[in-house]
């Protein structure tokens, strides 16, 4: 081979591989909006995902998804590395050339740290999404049994039995709905590391007590057991008073907010 058809080896190789920097660069775009899109904090608010959320499995996929698509783009950029510092030894004598293959390996290397950084990024986000999801559920299902125990009191204004077999199961769908939140709560930090929701799970907890107390009074009743009735009564009191104390040291931290 003639120096000069050697020369425009060397040139079409070099070429070659900034082409495939500028495909890479095209095929990232919907990567990149992914990334971006982490940062924006009211992507899962209500306003911006309607009456359903998405689920914690399905942005998953769609992560891992994206994710896979850019491992073939990886390959090529770290093929393409390999390529220009091999062709760089070839090209000491054209300071023009080697130079022009040092920026294609710079421009390569830094488009694989941004990769790396994007995926880090897209990694938490998964985490923090499937926390706060679950977190939201949590929220939702307090907010039901509050609902459930509005109406369970309300049953219980005017004591007989049909009303307070009412006012029972109102009571135990209340239960439900804080041990589903209870369990919500938990999932969220095992989801997330470093995520505090204690606060909630203690509010949860004191309902819970409160409810069962609620629930042995009902009982009482029912089995025409005065004192013990009165002795409920007074320890659901005295709970939902300590359940409103912890709701007002929840402030504006609830879900949402975090």
């Amino acid at each position: 081979m003639s120096m000069r058809e050697q020369q425009k080896s060397l040139l079409d190789t070099l070429n070659d591989q900034v082409d495939i920097i500028k495909s890479c660069d095209e095929s990232l775009l919907p990567f990149d909006e992914l990334v971006i899109e982490q940062c924006d904090a009211k992507r899962l608010s209500p306003s911006a995902t309607g009456d359903a959320a998405p689920s914690a499995e399905a942005l998953n996929e769609g992560y891992r998804a994206v994710v896979a698509e850019i491992a073939p783009m990886r390959a090529q950029l770290e093929d393409s590395i390999a390529s220009m510092e091999t062709l760089q030894s070839s090209l000491s004598d054209n300071d023009d050339k080697e130079e022009a293959a040092s920026q294609v390996v710079t421009a390569a290397r830094s488009r694989l740290n941004m990769l790396d950084a994007g995926v880090n990024i897209i990694e938490e986000s998964l985490m923090a999404t499937e926390a706060f999801l679950k977190a939201r559920s949590g929220w939702n299902a307090v907010i039901n049994a509050d609902a459930a125990i509005r109406e369970a009191t309300a049953l219980a204004e005017e004591m007989s039995k049909e009303n307070i077999l009412a006012s029972q199961a109102k009571g135990n769908e209340a239960l439900a709905f804080l041990e589903e939140a209870q369990q919500d709560f938990s999932q969220a930090e095992a989801a997330y590391p470093g995520l505090d929701l204690a606060a909630f799970e203690a509010y949860v907890v004191k309902r819970m007590e409160s409810q069962q107390a609620a629930l042995a009074a009902d009982d009482a009743y029912l089995s025409r057991n005065k004192e013990e009735l009165e002795a409920q009564n007074s320890r659901y009191n005295a709970l939902e008073e300590e359940a409103a104390a912890l709701a007002q040291e929840l402030g504006e931290d609830d879900p949402e907010q975090i």
